[in-house]
């Protein structure tokens, strides 16, 4: 993730809280993307772009007090949850590791695996990102991405235009900021060209109703991102205060579905 000044949402108190719900909803894809790309106890395990450390706490489970998970991120607050909660479990195998993902340096074949959820899409060049991990995996070592395949494909059902100009509105910012947020468009055919091979590749869509773990997860997303928008004059107040009208009547009408956006797991194999 991006530091302070840069990541997309901020590093403060209520951020940190939306993203261990986040964390919540998505926990199970985790666990069966690290057990069919075959992580295992004993590994050393690299959490890249690791936030507060949720995803790290799963991989160090996983690996076990015989393996070792480093967890990197340019976020000093956020590495200083993921110590703090680090001793608070008793997991010793679990070290941070502060900078930007861009600049870390580890041994050539030094990693079994590197996991990597909503990483790749902030990156201004996701390849670079790329070649610089597979230096770092062994020969046989998997590269696990769980990030987005096409996050214009949200949708609010029945339909509303006032919901779809915030989907517009998140995307040009995004894009004017010079991330490739459907970055699993590009990765696969990146991947040959740095010594790893496709060895799985799925895609995960999920409709909630009113209430759902996904309705929730949107919600808490657009309020938080669509408020710094306005500040930012990328979306008008008015705009804002239409879209929390409308979500608010959905809600309170219990009638609505929400689609997320598409998301795909992508194991790449080092050759």
């Amino acid at each position: 993730m991006p530091d302070e000044r840069e990541y997309i949402l901020g590093t403060d108190k209520p951020e940190l809280e939306r993203l261990e719900f986040q964390h919540q909803v998505w926990v199970a894809e985790l666990y069966a993307l690290a057990a069919r790309a075959g992580v295992r106890a004993g590994d050393t395990l690299l959490d890249l772009g690791c936030g507060p450390g949720f995803t790290s706490f799963e991989l160090a489970t996983i690996v076990g007090r015989t393996g070792k998970v480093i967890a990197r991120d340019a976020s000093e607050r956020f590495l200083g949850h993921l110590r703090e909660q680090a001793r608070a479990r008793s997991l010793p195998q679990l070290e941070a590791s502060h900078g930007r993902v861009e600049e870390l340096e580890l041994g050539e074949g030094s990693l079994d695996a590197v996991y990597a959820r909503w990483l790749f899409c902030w990156l201004p060049d996701p390849g670079a990102a790329l070649a610089r991990v597979a230096r770092m995996l062994r020969p046989g070592g998997a590269l696990l991405v769980q990030d987005y395949l096409d996050w214009g494909a949200m949708k609010l059902l029945p339909a509303s235009s006032v919901f779809d100009r915030g989907v517009l509105a998140c995307l040009q910012s995004w894009k004017d900021g010079g991330s490739a947020i459907n970055v699993q468009e590009l990765l696969p055919g990146l991947a040959a060209a740095h010594g790893l091979r496709v060895e799985s590749f799925q895609t995960r869509s999920r409709l909630g109703a009113v209430g759902s773990l996904e309705w929730r997860w949107l919600e808490e997303f657009f309020l938080s991102y669509l408020a710094k928008l306005v500040e930012q004059q990328r979306y008008s107040a008015a705009d804002f205060e239409a879209w929390r009208a409308e979500w608010s009547l959905r809600s309170r009408e219990r009638t609505s579905w929400c689609l997320a956006p598409t998301v795909a797991d992508l194991v790449l194999r080092k050759l």
